[in-house]
């Protein structure tokens, strides 16, 4: 087990900084399908969703004149809103550094597993941070707008905190666990199971 902590310490450095290095690759599939999301949930208040470096840049149908926020026709300029995409994507190199460390038969299928299963969870986490973004920086405008049924504001601040403080850590180590599930080697360490541990 210290050898497995002491492997995945190490891997994290070249795996967080090839992560860094990509900017918003890593989490591509998950941003994509978050873009036409997104604005089919919300036609009436985002104008358009744009993938820049790392970030993603929310575009309104809404912008201020004064300190009023107004329909974007009367508006002096237009209200957009930044994500920071690595604050869920760090994930990917968490269990890029577990799962590669655990040295498992049929490594790199399980990795396309997990990774898919992340994917998924960063597109809902985009869309909650960027629902929360729109609840906060338009205020009533964003309620006017959003269809309805749609989400109260207590399902978008729980949702928004589930993504971002709970997901991006603790689902690699789920992921990772689940992966190695039937590795009689990763029992025996894992669980102390009597009997010769295996590869």
């Amino acid at each position: 087990m210290y050898r497995f902590i002491g492997l995945v310490l190490l891997l994290m450095i070249p795996f967080f900084g090839l992560w860094y290095a990509l900017g918003a690759l890593p989490s591509a599939p998950a941003l994509w399908l978050a873009q036409s999301t997104l604005h089919w949930i919300l036609p009436d208040v985002i104008q358009s969703v744009v993938i820049d470096q790392h970030q993603l840049m929310v575009f309104t149908l809404f912008g201020e004149s004064g300190q009023d926020i107004v329909p974007l026709a009367q508006a002096d300029y237009q209200l957009a809103f930044p994500l920071n995409t690595r604050i869920l994507s760090y994930s990917i190199p968490f269990y890029a550094a577990l799962h590669f460390a655990s040295r498992i038969e049929g490594s790199l299928e399980r990795f396309a597993r997990g990774l898919f299963v992340l994917w998924l969870l960063m597109f809902v986490g985009t869309v909650a941070v960027t629902l929360k973004n729109l609840m906060l920086g338009l205020g009533d405008a964003f309620w006017h707008a959003a269809p309805e049924p749609f989400l109260s504001a207590n399902a978008i601040a729980l949702l928004f905190q589930f993504s971002t403080l709970i997901v991006p850590t603790v689902a690699p180590v789920m992921l990772w666990a689940w992966s190695v599930r039937d590795s009689p080697r990763w029992r025996f360490i894992l669980l102390g199971q009597a009997g010769e541990p295996g590869t």
